[in-house]
């Protein structure tokens, strides 16, 4: 649902500047091996059939069994042509700062490679979903609830409580800065903190297991779901309702709105520190990001969500 005075998506090859090795920053071009972690919001670009009969390259958004897709925003398709060739189908990410990012196949080490395309501008927008919504914090959030944003962790333990984290095969990355402001808001309405989600729009969501609200949030949270519960009632909500309930379902917990990340702290996103060449040698296959999944015993020994 994209609103007529919101400008629609399209991809820039412009570079970017990101942190490697001991926080050092360096320019990446389109078309340069990415250097840094490869995560964010997951998109596949695959070849449909549309119902003229004719096939067409679309973007979509999956969940479970169910699929949601609209069609390219433009400079994506050539900007990926320049990387990956006529073969430019398969999976993307989208970083909270607006990264596009691929994967190529390397023969001669059998491994896929990340890659920088460009980058986002405007918003992207799909039918029952707002990817870019007014919404009020502790509200449902409205974008997707699976795969959509870097996941960031509020660990709470002694000498941790401003940074933001993340797990990888059990190895825990903290962000390059401390987020006081944002770590602060998610343990005022979840004192335990947990995970939180930052998308390519700037929107923060986080888990809320029942009953881990804090007593401040308790009775506004009640409040908001009764006035979503009435406002879902339209049918073009139908989808998201249902993306809720499977949230729920698989996760125990209620995807709920944050912020803005242009609110909180110095209004960037996170950025992550490691050292060493943590993120220079790909993966054994496409789909595959440098974060653990959601079950994983890393985010489990941070928090249970």
């Amino acid at each position: 649902m994209l609103s007529q005075d919101k400008p629609k998506p399209e991809l820039i090859k412009e570079p970017t500047t990101v942190p490697i090795t001991d926080g050092e920053m360096v320019q990446v071009m389109p078309g340069d091996v990415w250097p840094a972690p490869y995560r964010g919001s997951k998109y596949t670009i695959r070849l449909r059939k549309r119902q003229d009969g004719r096939h067409q390259h679309q973007l979509l958004w999956t969940r479970q069994e169910a699929l949601y897709n609209r069609s390219l925003f433009p400079g994506l398709k050539p900007a990926l042509v320049d990387i990956k060739g006529n073969n430019f189908g398969g999976s993307i990410r989208i970083t909270a700062w607006r990264e596009v990012l691929c994967k190529k196949y390397d023969s001669s080490t059998d491994r896929w490679i990340p890659h920088y395309v460009g980058k986002l501008k405007g918003i992207i927008d799909f039918a029952g979903f707002d990817l870019d919504p007014e919404t009020e914090t502790g509200q449902f959030w409205r974008g997707f609830h699976f795969k959509h944003g870097e996941t960031w962790s509020v660990w709470v333990r002694s000498g941790s409580e401003n940074y933001l984290y993340w797990s990888r095969k059990g190895t825990y990355f903290r962000s390059l800065d401390e987020h006081p402001e944002l770590v602060g808001k998610i343990k005022d309405i979840r004192p335990r903190g947990g995970r939180c989600y930052i998308t390519e729009h700037g929107h923060v969501w986080m888990n809320m297991p029942n009953g881990e609200e804090s007593m401040n949030w308790s009775t506004r949270l009640r409040n908001l779901i009764t006035k979503d519960t009435n406002e879902f009632q339209d049918p073009k909500w139908d989808d998201l309702i249902e993306s809720i309930s499977e949230r729920y379902t698989v996760t125990k917990t209620r995807p709920i709105y944050v912020g803005k990340i242009s609110d909180f702290d110095n209004g960037m996103p996170p950025r992550t520190y490691f050292s060493g060449s943590a993120f220079k040698n790909g993966s054994k296959n496409e789909d595959e990001d440098d974060e653990d999944g959601f079950a994983s015993r890393g985010y489990k020994n941070m928090r249970r969500d």
